[in-house]
């Protein structure tokens, strides 16, 4: 079990297949840009999240991940604009995403409609050195015994984007996003890695229980092909001090993965914290420690963009 994450890379001839689901996220309902690219703006400032999640710890080679995303309102064409950079890394695999959006908000009378698009590049690397073959000879030196799989690190580029929609108001609020469809692929080595078309759908309800606690159930919905991810959370915010929840990811017996738990703070008028820890509940639990997570927010509460000079218009009769 311990060599678990060394062994998940799997070699077909001339041909590498990635396709997964994006990395859980335990804490969606507190980052919903990063699930949902036209959430851009609805912060209604400056808003800034820097994450760094432990999957499976005690695996060797388990999964990690890093975002850091950034969005906020851009008045002059009724939306938001937004950028996002992910890091993952899983036993051999390392996949960099780097990206920009832009949605725009409409006014209806039942709320706001926000429709965007997110356009970005993918980087996949394989480093060489660290693939175990079942032929492979790794006494003295490395020989994978294989003509496709090179010794040493090979990488790859592609492109990825993301369609949109989201509405908000007062009492609750729900996304569709629709990611890299249709499918297509990118290249690394002798091979190429498929960008598998997916889909995800996000919704929270908001009601106020008394003047200081409010109660926010949500749920996330994830599907790629044969895949389906679910998670469910309910959170409950103190004041505009602290916050907490409990969320299970899975929706039946052999489907159930994890049971987790958080709680976050306001370290100052402008930026919070959250912790989240996650109890193992498939047949993995048995092997790791758990998943950790960490989280800092930050929002600027300035409407940017307002409150600027007026626009000079000159008089020709002065020239």
């Amino acid at each position: 079990m311990r060599n678990l994450w060394i062994l998940i890379l799997v070699i077909c001839l001339d041909q590498l297949v990635w396709s997964q689901l994006r990395t859980p996220n335990s804490l969606y309902s507190l980052n919903k840009y990063r699930e949902n690219c036209a959430y851009g703006g609805l912060e209604k400032s400056l808003h800034i999240v820097s994450s760094y999640r432990d999957q499976y710890s005690s695996f060797i080679g388990n999964p990690t991940s890093f975002y850091f995303g950034s969005d906020m309102p851009f008045y002059i064409w009724n939306g938001a604009i937004g950028f996002t950079f992910q890091n993952q890394k899983a036993g051999v695999l390392n996949l960099s995403n780097m990206a920009v959006s832009y949605n725009r908000v409409f006014d209806t009378p039942y709320g706001f409609l926000s429709l965007g698009g997110r356009l970005g590049s993918e980087f996949l690397s394989l480093d060489g050195q660290k693939v175990v073959t079942p032929e492979g000879e790794y006494e003295t030196t490395i020989n994978h015994k294989d003509p496709f799989l090179d010794n040493a690190p090979v990488g790859g580029i592609g492109a990825t984007w993301e369609l949109s929609s989201y509405f908000y108001n007062n009492s609750f609020e729900f996304g569709l996003s629709m990611y890299d469809f249709p499918a297509h692929s990118g290249s690394i080595g002798f091979g190429s890695f498929e960008f598998a078309p997916s889909f995800s759908f996000i919704g929270q309800y908001k009601y106020a229980l008394t003047d200081d606690i409010r109660i926010k159930p949500s749920i996330s919905i994830k599907t790629q092909r044969q895949i389906l991810q679910t998670d469910a959370t309910i959170m409950v915010e103190v004041g505009n001090q602290t916050f907490g929840g409990v969320n299970i990811r899975g929706y039946q017996a052999n489907s159930f993965d994890a049971l987790g738990a958080f709680f976050g703070t306001q370290i100052s008028p402008r930026t919070k914290m959250a912790y989240n820890y996650d109890f193992g509940l498939s047949a993995l639990r048995s092997g790791h420690q758990g998943s950790h997570g960490i989280s800092v927010y930050y929002n600027l509460r300035q409407r940017i963009g307002f409150g600027l000079p007026p626009k000079v218009i000159y008089n020709p009769r002065h020239f």
